[in-house]
């Protein structure tokens, strides 16, 4: 955390000093909002201020911390460095002056230097970062906290660059606490309720149509390829599975594109190859001249169809059936 406190100058009107008191003794100091600050170790404050920057800005009103934020200027009035600690515990340091800061300083424009400084949850003071000149010992200081550390409360990091954050919201300068957080709670509604929803990406708000076009016709060209490809396959597949039950006598030649034709899905080659594994040979290997006169009228399944239609769980006359569709 930063803040400040302020300490008088001690100067007369024509003079401008060359050296200023940034913090009195310790170990507690209290700020003039009865706020109050231990100074515990002024040889490690006095090191760290000195490692911070070589040399430290004076601004006016604390500029650095309350315009610098917003984009407005904030020139320095003064520099000081070589801090030190007095005897009496008092932190010291050297100080050269802008003209601007030596007209103000000299003409009593300002009075009190007011130090901004790094402090611990519990208020000890680590390090000096840079001061201002000011008349209002009465001055807001949570404004100041322009450092985020991990230990800065909650409460004082809300007051930081508020006129930001009520942009943010679309608030104007104006706005009270209670419709800042009644801004972030109706955005809060909102995006749970959007992410809550299971909406389809509008790819249309992400590309150009054409290119979406593009990719669509892509990927109905490559399905069909696909589907081609498997059915290929698939013929392919059952060709070599009726043909090897033709070499093993389990159906005649003729029966061939009838078995074939029954193969339509990977499911229907399932089964014709669990009926052809339980069927067994029924041809010769010689030729067969059926004796006696054909039917004239009737068709009369052979063995190898009676097998066939039995294992696949068909009846005489819906197996005659299936053939007559298949023709």
């Amino acid at each position: 955390m930063d803040d400040s406190i302020f300490l008088p100058l001690d100067n007369k009107q024509g003079e401008t000093p060359n050296r200023i008191q940034l913090l009195p003794p310790g170990p507690d100091i209290k700020g003039r909002d009865g706020r109050v600050y231990v100074l515990k170790d002024a040889e490690a404050v006095k090191k760290a201020s000195n490692s911070y920057l070589p040399s430290h800005s004076i601004d006016e009103n604390h500029a650095v911390d309350l315009k610098a934020p917003r984009g407005e200027a904030s020139p320095a009035f003064g520099w000081f460095s070589n801090i030190t600690v007095e005897t009496n515990g008092s932190i010291w340091a050297d100080v050269e002056w802008t003209e601007k800061g030596k007209a103000a300083v000299s003409n009593l424009e300002y009075k009190y230097i007011s130090p901004v400084f790094l402090y611990t949850e519990n208020g000890e003071v680590t390090s000096i970062l840079r001061a201002a000149l000011s008349n209002n010992p009465n001055l807001d200081l949570k404004s100041l906290n322009n450092f985020e550390t991990p230990a800065m409360p909650a409460k004082e990091l809300h007051s930081m660059n508020v006129n930001v954050i009520l942009a943010a919201l679309g608030l104007p300068e104006t706005a009270t606490e209670e419709e800042a957080l009644a801004a972030i709670s109706a955005l809060r509604t909102s995006l749970n309720a959007a992410q809550g929803k299971n909406q389809q990406v509008d790819l249309t708000a992400y590309a150009p149509r054409a290119d979406v076009a593009a990719m669509e016709a892509r990927a109905v060209t490559a399905e069909k390829q696909l589907a081609a490809l498997n059915a290929a396959a698939l013929k392919q597949e059952t060709e070599a599975v009726v043909d090897q039950a033709v070499k093993d006598r389990k159906i005649a030649p003729a029966s061939r594109e009838l078995y074939i034709s029954l193969c339509s899905t990977r499911e229907s080659l399932e089964g014709i190859k669990k009926a052809f594994a339980s069927t067994p040979a029924i041809f010769s290997g010689d030729p067969q001249v059926p004796a006696g006169a054909p039917p004239s009228t009737q068709t009369s399944l052979n063995a190898e169809e009676l097998s066939m239609a039995k294992a696949m769980g068909y009846s005489e006359e819906e197996w005659k059936k299936l053939k007559e569709v298949t023709k």
